[in-house]
């Protein structure tokens, strides 16, 4: 019987090491079928890769364009537009923009290499890491996010090279054969005093350039689906940087303040009848379509009081989320009594002591402009070394009190000043119509 069950025993633990060593076979097996899956995954994707790189979508006057690099150019569009789920419709436009960007480049780097115009590595890396920065990011983070997103860091430079290269053409090729009088700058100064009191604008500009009138409508319909993209959230610079064919591209979009009265009449009309942070609809001109952002608005050699600085200290009272409605009415005219006594900013904080403010101290001076709106006209109101009524917040009420306050000084833009900007618009116009003359001289060839 003991003999019986040392037998029973043995066989239990016999069987126990066969279904361990089972399992180990089984854990071997399954692993070795799923590293086998995963390399050939990697060698699938590989073969792919290199199946898009031979195969040829345009040929630019001898200079191929692959598949590989479409993809590429239709992903960078995608992760810079902030798209996610894309309709047919918003893949085809997508492929087109990708398209004419990438014929644009080889059309830049060749004008570049006539004149001997060479981007350095150093270069394409303090662009690339400037890129990143408008996403918050470092250059090493922003390069694992584009890796995550199936993006060669590779195909990025190759976007920003083209970008310097052009660049290097309308600075040494086009900017001299711009020429700006005395007598025109002197006439803008004119037109600055003459004009006071009437709006000027600063914008961002969208443009895109339309080579073949049979094309115009296509170029219409990427306006709408770039604007759309904007209107769901996509940042107007990062837009720009990618998809705008003006000088502005490169900071951008960023068109500076410019008087109405220096503008296209379609350009002025559509952003004289915006609001700040608007959008505007696609904007047709002779060249092609504008996309305008309008970020401020003001009048010409007339102070705004958004400019005014101020140089603020506060008081915040703090009360319960529970407060009976009779308590909180206490408070305020608490709060308000206080404020009423304040004359000066010399003992604020010994005050706020005095007052059992929950916080209090020094802001420094701010632009009344860069603050809430709603802080803007209680400031404005109230004198130097007097304190705003209180302003509900969460959690309580605050004062401002308002140490100094100085209002903008306004000037007449000097000769420099001047000569610069009409400068660059004349620049930017010339280099959009060089632009379109490389691309209807271009011998390009579609597969």
């Amino acid at each position: 019987m003991k003999k019986n069950t040392q037998n029973m025993a043995s066989g239990i633990i016999m069987f126990g090491r066969v279904k361990i060593f089972v399992r180990i076979v089984l854990c071997a097996v399954l692993g070795s079928h799923l590293f086998l899956a995963q390399a050939a995954q990697a060698q699938q994707a590989q073969a792919q890769q290199l199946d898009d790189v031979q195969q040829i979508v345009a040929i630019v006057n001898d200079q191929v364009i692959s598949l590989y690099d479409l993809k590429q150019r239709v992903l960078l569009f995608i992760i810079s537009s902030g798209m996610r789920e894309l309709s047919a419709q918003e893949q085809q436009y997508l492929q087109q923009q990708a398209l004419q960007s990438l014929i644009d480049d080889k059309l830049k780097i060749a004008e570049a290499a006539k004149y001997k115009a060479v981007i350095s590595k150093e270069e394409q890396e303090e662009a690339f890491a400037s890129y990143a920065k408008q996403f918050n990011l470092s250059p090493e983070e922003f390069e694992k996010q584009l890796n995550q997103a199936g993006i060669d860091k590779k195909s990025m430079l190759q976007q920003i090279e083209a970008s310097l290269a052009w660049e290097q053409v309308v600075g040494g090729l086009l900017m001299p054969q711009v020429s700006v009088t005395d007598e025109e700058i002197y006439n803008v100064i004119e037109r600055f005093e003459s004009n006071k009191g009437q709006d000027e604008y600063l914008a961002r500009e969208i443009f895109l350039l339309v080579t073949d009138n049979d094309r115009r409508e296509e170029t219409r319909q990427a306006a709408l689906q770039i604007i759309e993209q904007l209107e769901k959230g996509a940042a107007f610079q990062v837009m720009a940087r990618q998809f705008s064919q003006s000088t502005t591209s490169a900071v951008g979009g960023d068109m500076g303040w410019v008087m109405k009265t220096e503008l296209p009449k379609e350009i002025a009309s559509a952003l004289s009848g915006m609001k700040k942070g608007e959008i505007s609809d696609p904007i047709e001109t002779e060249d092609g379509f504008y996309i305008l952002q309008l970020v401020n608005k003001r009048q010409i050699l007339t102070p705004s009081p958004e400019d005014t600085t101020v140089t603020l200290k506060h008081m915040f009272f703090q009360i319960s989320d529970q407060a009976e409605a009779e308590e909180v009415k206490a408070l305020e005219k608490a709060v308000q009594e206080a404020s009423g006594k304040i004359d000066g900013c010399e003992n604020v904080e010994a005050l706020a002591e005095d007052l059992d403010a929950k916080d209090s101290g020094t802001l420094g001076t701010l632009k009344i402009g860069d603050m809430p709106e709603r802080l803007h006209t209680p400031l404005l109101e109230t004198a130097v070394g007097k304190a705003t009524a209180p302003l509900k917040e969460s959690g309580g009420y605050r004062i401002f009190i308002v140490c100094d306050k100085k209002a903008p000084e306004v000037q007449v833009p000097d000769y420099e000043t001047v000569q610069n900007t009409l400068t660059n618009q004349r620049v930017g116009l010339i280099a959009r119509r060089h632009l379109r003359d490389l691309r209807r001289d271009a011998i390009i060839d579609y597969r």
